[in-house]
């Protein structure tokens, strides 16, 4: 009986940490706050990674945000809520976001991803699948001597999503 009543402890337990992590890795989620808080979600939405030529579906706000493995990925959304913090503070706002904050957040997040090799990125881009025969050949060369150059995604496509800070 304490066996059936533990299992069925453990899956509920189990529902709601997916149905909360499925939840706050949403694009829902996400524009609850940064609509009307700042311009990421306008800049995203006019980036090819939401909108393409291709059809391709849209990569989430997660999809490039957020780790997939467990433990980074709930490090993240702890360190998280102190932004939920600040939207209830009232102290990102639009009028301040441009200048106060965007500088420091893009080089937080530029930092992240340099330190892990832009992986998030390279859950759906993968330089051993790209036709490099239909690259420029700037882009032809850079892709294929990355690695040995030690540059990642990041150290060209900054800006890709989202607008550079000024």
């Amino acid at each position: 009986m304490k066996t059936i009543l533990a299992l069925i402890i453990g899956a509920l337990l189990y529902l709601g940490y997916d149905s909360a992590m499925t939840y706050t890795n949403s694009n829902q989620f996400c524009f609850g706050c940064h609509v009307g808080m700042d311009t990421i979600v306008e800049e995203y939405q006019s980036s090819v990674h939401y909108h393409n030529t291709k059809g391709v579906i849209a990569a989430t706000c997660s999809d490039c945000h957020v780790p997939r493995e467990t433990i980074p990925k709930l490090t993240l959304k702890i360190a998280a809520t102190a932004d939920i913090v600040h939207k209830l503070m009232g102290t990102i706002t639009l009028e301040n976001f441009e200048s106060e904050h965007r500088e420091r957040l893009f080089n937080k997040v530029t930092h992240e991803f340099k330190e892990n090799d832009s992986k998030q990125c390279r859950y759906c881009h993968d330089v051993e699948r790209m036709d490099m025969e239909n690259q420029s050949r700037s882009a032809q060369r850079r892709h294929q001597t990355m690695a040995e150059k030690g540059q990642t995604c990041i150290d060209c496509h900054d800006g890709i999503a989202h607008e550079l800070p000024q």
